[in-house]
């Protein structure tokens, strides 16, 4: 595991969250580990699914229906 200050962190985080996809990394400040960026355990959803149809097979189903909740929060204004 490679260890990075917070200071490097802050300085490139982009450059640290790109490399934190491929290996774990330990952050430290004033030699104290504190936190750990590491990669998702999960399979990455896709970027943009040109067919409808995946894209919605990949979204999680919610069994409440938002038109409802929408329209009572519109309701009390």
């Amino acid at each position: 595991m490679k260890t990075i200050s917070i200071k490097q962190l802050h300085a490139e985080t982009g450059r640290w969250v790109r490399t934190a996809k491929k290996q774990t990394l330990i952050v430290t400040d004033r030699g104290e580990e504190i936190a750990e960026l590491r990669p998702l355990a999960t399979p990455a959803r896709p970027r943009a699914a040109l067919d409808p149809a995946a894209r919605l097979a990949w979204m999680p189903v919610s069994p409440a229906d938002s038109t409802a909740f929408i329209s009572e929060d519109r309701g009390s204004r």
